[in-house]
């Protein structure tokens, strides 16, 4: 699997709210193409060791 931050209000004591990021289609086909390229690149650094 792959993580990827998201945007957080934070406060003294840590995290107080997720920022919930509204995307268009055409972002969210962009965010996803970028998380598919870094599974890639891991993939490829994971054998390669």
């Amino acid at each position: 699997g792959l993580y990827m931050g998201v945007p957080v209000k934070l406060g003294a004591a840590g995290a107080e709210e997720i920022v919930e990021l509204e995307l268009t289609e055409a972002e969210r086909a962009e965010l996803d193409k970028s998380a598919e390229a870094v599974r890639e690149v891991v993939g490829v650094l994971t054998t390669a060791a």
